[in-house]
Order: structure tokens, then sequence, then C-alpha cells
């Protein structure tokens, strides 16, 4: 049975999400980051998608993307994964599926909801275990909105600007937003 087409959001906004196969790791060392970040910023670029949030994390991978056509996201994903697991094979000396088979792009179409997708990616490594603190990971978006950092990848998300009002107010409340927990993420996972 063949694949649905993948879903166009009115908005513009998707939630892009590759899964290493069978939970494999996606990076082994601070070079595959590093490189799989240039390749999606040279294929964002390529084909006109903004990077608004993203997370980096051992087996998988999220990015919160704006493009004006669901096709260009096909592309991004594609050329994206193709070219990475390339890499990971010819570097790391493997030979197996490096992604699992499709990628995810969940259409955002609720714009109000662009600021807890964000939140929801950058805490990934929060709710791993990895790190206590989103700013001890150093493979996401959060230090651009949180520290000022600079981060070339990013297009500033739309509703940031309404967090303050100037860059020190807007990194306080976004700092606040992200590390505040609901009540859904207390509960004890046995």
């Amino acid at each position: 049975m063949p694949r649905r087409p993948r879903q166009a959001s009115a908005s513009g906004y998707y939630h892009f999400i590759n899964r290493g196969v069978n939970h494999n790791p996606l990076f082994y060392a601070p070079e595959d980051y590093d490189h799989y970040k240039a390749l999606l910023k040279q294929y964002a670029d390529r084909f006109g998608i903004q990077i608004l949030h993203y997370c980096f994390l051992s087996n998988h991978t999220h990015a919160l993307i704006r493009a004006d056509d669901v096709s260009r996201v096909s592309l991004l994903g594609h050329f994206l994964h193709r070219r990475y697991a390339y890499y990971l094979c010819r570097v790391h000396e493997l030979s197996e599926q490096i992604f699992k088979k499709h990628f995810v792009s969940k259409p955002i179409e609720d714009e109000a909801y662009l600021l807890e997708c964000a939140r929801y990616i950058e805490r990934n490594p929060v709710r791993a275990g990895m790190v206590t603190d989103p700013a001890e990971y150093p493979y996401s978006s959060y230090p651009f909105y949180a520290m000022g950092t600079s981060d070339s990848l990013l297009e500033t998300n739309p509703l940031y600007a309404g967090l303050g009002y100037d860059d020190r107010e807007r990194r306080v409340a976004y700092r606040a937003y992200v590390r505040s927990t609901r009540p859904s993420e207390m509960e004890v996972v046995v």
C-alpha cells in the first residue's frame, strides 16, 4: 500500500522529526552534530526553508521549520538525510540503514502553538534525563533564545518578540517559559 501524501500546513510551519532506525545512534562524535547542522543549513537555504528551533539528540532530531510548500519539506528531508547517512557510513565505517524509512513533518496549524512546540523541542534532553537544565545541552537552539548566543542556522520565532520589550527581557521570559514544568511532565515513569 502506498504511503499517504505529506500533509500540507496552511500556516507553513512544521515539526520536523527523524529517528535512527531501531533507536540506533545518529551521532557518534561532536563533529557529527556539526556536520548534520551544516547540512541542515545548506539544504534549508537551498529549498527556502526557515529553521526556527532545533534539538539534535543521540538517536533522533527535532526542528521547527517554516516552508511555503510541503514539497520543499520533502526535498529537505530527502537530501539532508541521504547526505548525512552517506557521511556517517563513510566516517564511522557503518554499513546498515541509518534513518527510519520516513521522517515526520507534523503540520502546525495554530501559530499560537509555535512557542509550545519550541519548548517541547528544547526540553527533549531534560525529559530524556541527559541534562537537568536545557542550557546544559549544546546541540539545540535554546542558547540562541535564552542567552543570546549567535546561531546562523536560525530565523527568530515570530512569537519570541512578544515575550518582552528588549532582548534581555525576552531572554529572561523565554528561560522561565521553557524551564517551567507542566503537570503532565511531573508524572513518574516506571
